[in-house]
């Protein structure tokens, strides 16, 4: 899992232009829905915001896992969109800046790292060990 923290709404708003940019949001429901930086929760709340200060948000996508390639299979982006805010970490915002090369990426989390989990709960190894 990976850890993210949030990015300031004025940071990511000083990215955006009123004028130009028509924004659509991809919020992963997976990592940041566990850190409290993104989700439908979250994605609705900045979307609404953004649209209070102006910017043209036309549409959001809540995908499971941004990061992996096959899950933004069913992610249609509409023709005059140019920009797409994503709440999701840095791999996420990769993933989708390969997937479409010509729209801007502006992310709304920071990478604090990934954490794993300890599935040992005894203090064997798991070389050895019968199951």
């Amino acid at each position: 899992m990976n850890r993210t923290r949030a990015v300031k709404y004025e940071v990511i708003a000083g990215q955006l232009d009123k004028g130009k940019d028509v924004i659509s949001m991809v919020s992963c429901n997976t990592c940041v829905r566990l850190a409290k930086t993104g989700g439908a929760g979250k994605m609705r709340e900045l979307a609404l915001q953004l649209r209070e200060d102006g910017f043209q948000v036309k549409d959001g996508f809540l995908i499971t896992l941004p990061c992996w390639d096959y899950c933004l299979d069913n992610v249609t982006l509409h023709p005059t969109i140019n920009t797409v805010v994503v709440l999701g970490c840095s791999c996420a915002c990769a993933n989708i800046a390969v997937r479409y090369p010509d729209v801007k990426i502006v992310p709304t989390v920071i990478d604090r790292g990934t954490v794993v989990e300890d599935l040992v709960t005894h203090k064997k190894s798991f070389r050895g060990t019968k199951r």
